[in-house]
């Protein structure tokens, strides 16, 4: 099945990039999902919004409209090796968090199957909400 085959390769492609997550974590002591469930949430907390920073960082190199080269229609193309470089800083804390979450490739892969399921049933259906 489609949908089967779709899932294994997010929950592999997931794996890999845990992976060297978690090897980067663990060296340079940052393994808090071992830590107790007040540490973990806490720093659960951090991570994210360590996250959201980086996305923001990623935005602002082409929403600055007070600066030269941030506003223009091809600044996107333009800084696209710089809101790559944001953007993976992003998804280092994003899997970082599901370290911390204690989810592996399998639960993400599930839970975007899931919730891309229920995404394309609200484009279809007006009763679901976004059309």
């Amino acid at each position: 099945m489609a949908g089967d085959d779709n899932s294994r390769k997010i929950s592999e492609g997931f794996e890999v990039l845990l992976k060297f997550q978690k090897k980067f974590q663990e060296e340079h002591g940052f393994g808090f999902w071992k830590e107790s469930p007040e540490k973990r949430r806490d720093m659960f907390i951090r991570t994210l919004f360590a996250a959201m920073g980086e996305l923001a960082e990623a935005g602002d190199e082409v929403n600055k409209w007070w600066k030269k080269g941030h506003r223009e229609p091809e600044a996107l193309d333009l800084k696209k090796d710089k809101i790559l470089e944001e953007m993976v800083d992003s998804l280092h804390f994003f899997l970082a968090a599901l370290l911390i979450l204690k989810a592996d490739g399998k639960d993400v892969a599930e839970a975007y199957m899931k919730k891309n399921k229920v995404n394309f049933d609200r484009q279809k259906k007006i009763e679901l909400g976004y059309v």
